[in-house]
């Protein structure tokens, strides 16, 4: 097995009896299995403190960052939030600057909240035709950074939820000349780090901080992420303290023991796995080319230069006339597939390194038969109107107030006929993937009534929402 693992299999053999927490003393209770509770402990002397680790935590991390190509590695077990608000709140004073995409996770927008941050965007290209916006390039960050010169730190995304990716290299080149650290949100990309096919990872490429989500891509649990230093230029004893903030004061050692257990077995075993990925993604996008009317992507030639990353299958709904969500719930209810993600334009489906060769079989054999039958149920673009136009372009933010203000404004919730004009006091966002359309503190527009409108009519999840309401900064 893995160091972690085998010292605490060790630790539960010992004679010693748990007058300690947690409270199934190491017993098999209800759906517990005994596995499990034989290695869930607390914080006793011998199995060191994840928030100050001295021995073999201590050693699991560094472990992992000579594997990951890091000069630091730091196991997560609240997921890439905790790593991600610790990253920002460490490479970001209180009150200060971060330039970010426009399309990171809540969890930044969490970290500018609570750190009363002041954030300027960096927008990338899109949407496009299905309502995909680009992922982040060194042109736009010059061009923020330049508009931007008290920015304390960049914030990115790659690969984005869609697949994107961005030219890391020429990115950490030009935030560098500033002398403020990068931050990368490869959440989806833990993968990376064990190919050296054309896109590399974040960390060799010139990030600062870098952010994986292992249990997204690779073969662990819910919860289970890294976060990986480079350099100087982040402060790692922040970082630490940080994340003695943002995580659990117990932390779950069954979650410790899988991180180090997934990095070692991908050590060993990523190279073919990650291979075998591309070549199965790949059959599968050649198999799909038969189809006429639901279009698949990325393009081979966007995954081997390195612009699009592999496992992410987009199936477009351009030719149709119903949403990437009714595409979804045809896959599920039919063909019995569940997708990862449903937009208005396209349904998002992932692919892993632990994918067999049934679920690329599956998926061809019923987007192969789905394009046949669209013309014989009348679902083509021709037959019918869109409810949603997923390539429409919403207007550019208008931040009247800071997020932190925002929040914690007294609010009032209006119809949303009547929120145009508006002060946002609530993310609104459709969910998944969670991109905000709007950030507290905002200006709404009747654009933005008016897309939410259709969204929700099309039977769209809207976050943010009181009903049929909006939360608005009072008399705001």
């Amino acid at each position: 097995m893995t160091a972690l693992y085998d010292e605490f299999k060790k630790y539960s053999g010992a004679d010693l009896y748990p007058c300690h927490m947690p409270g199934h003393k190491r017993r098999a209770f209800g759906a517990m299995s005994e596995e499990y509770a034989s290695i869930d402990f607390t914080e006793v002397d011998s199995l060191d403190d994840l928030h100050d680790p001295e021995g073999i935590i201590l050693e699991s991390e560094k472990n992992a960052a000579r594997i990951l190509g890091a000069d630091a590695s730091y196991f997560l077990v609240n997921g890439s939030t905790a790593g991600i608000l610790a990253s920002v709140s460490a490479c970001v004073k209180k009150g200060g600057k971060l330039l970010l995409v426009r399309g990171s996770h809540k969890s930044v927008y969490n970290a500018v909240y609570l750190r009363d941050i002041r954030p300027a965007y960096i927008f990338t290209e899109g949407p496009d035709e299905d309502g995909i916006y680009g992922a982040a390039n060194a042109a736009e960050v010059e061009k923020a950074l330049g508009e931007n010169p008290d920015a304390e730190a960049v914030l990115i995304v790659s690969p984005t939820y869609e697949g994107r990716m961005s030219d890391i290299a020429p990115i950490a080149e030009a935030v560098h000349k500033h002398g403020i650290p990068l931050i990368v949100d490869e959440a989806h990309g833990a993968h990376l780090s064990f190919t050296d096919e054309c896109a590399s990872d974040a960390i060799r490429c010139g990030a600062d901080v870098v952010i994986q989500s292992i249990h997204k891509t690779l073969p662990a649990p819910t919860q289970t992420a890294v976060l990986s230093v480079k350099g100087e230029l982040a402060d790692r004893e922040e970082i630490r303290r940080f994340l003695a903030i943002y995580q659990s004061s117990s932390p779950s050692y069954p979650l410790m023991s899988m991180i180090d257990g997934c990095i070692s077995y991908m050590a060993e075993n990523g190279a073919k796995s990650v291979q075998n990925l591309h070549d199965n993604f790949e059959k599968l996008l050649k198999r799909l080319e038969v189809c006429d009317k639901l279009i698949c992507g990325p393009k081979i030639d966007d995954l081997r230069s390195g612009r699009a990353d592999y496992g992410k299958l987009i199936i477009s709904a351009r030719n149709t006339c119903i949403t990437g969500k009714e595409i979804a719930d045809i896959l599920r209810d039919r063909y019995r597939i569940e997708t990862e993600m449903a937009a208005p334009g396209f349904v998002l489906a992932m692919f892993t390194v632990c994918d067999e060769d049934f679920g690329y079989d599956k998926m061809a054999d019923a987007l192969i038969d789905l394009n046949t039958r669209l013309e014989k149920y009348g679902l083509l673009a021709e037959d019918g109107e869109k409810p949603v136009d997923p390539g429409e372009k919403l207007p550019a933010p208008v931040i009247k107030i800071s997020v932190a203000d925002a929040l914690d404004s007294n609010v009032e919730t209006v119809d949303l006929s009547d929120a145009a004009g508006r002060i946002a006091a609530s993310y609104i966002c459709l969910y998944p993937p969670g991109t905000p359309l709007v950030v507290p503190g905002e200006e709404i527009t009747s654009a933005h009534t008016a897309y939410i409108d259709r969204c929700i009519k099309a039977g769209f999840n809207i976050k943010g929402l009181e009903g049929i309401g909006i939360k608005t900064v009072k008399n705001g």
